[in-house]
């Protein structure tokens, strides 16, 4: 991610997360060269579940929008919660145990600033 920085620690933290996140998801084959097609990005439902796996929602959904509003200096969510999401994905996966930890690590750090728990 690059652009304008961001102001705040948190947005910092944010920052540094979704750039780890994006690193564990390519060590872990997780990462698409192909963007879903035009059906799947149009999904209403949660994370898009029912078009597309949620390293694609997280890659071509949520890391694009945070990193939007990082830059457009807009409101970011006040409540967000990943990790539920994350660990049923990480059951299905067939990579490494490790990258599994990695990328679940990295996404309960980022529920974490969009907790009420202090940082």
């Amino acid at each position: 991610m690059s652009g304008s920085m961001p102001c705040s620690a948190s947005e910092v933290q944010i920052e540094t997360l979704l750039n780890q996140l994006i690193r564990q998801l390519k060590s872990a084959e997780q990462w698409s060269v192909t963007p879903p097609n035009e059906w799947a990005m149009q999904s209403e439902a949660p994370f898009a579940c029912d078009r597309m796996d949620f390293a694609q929602w997280l890659q071509f959904i949520f890391i694009p929008k945070m990193t939007s509003l990082l830059q457009a200096k807009l409101p970011l969510p006040e409540r967000m919660t990943l990790l539920p999401m994350a660990q049923e994905w990480a059951k299905e996966l067939k990579c490494d145990g490790q990258y599994t930890t990695a990328i679940l690590g990295t996404i309960s750090k980022i529920d974490l600033i969009f907790s009420d728990a202090p940082l």
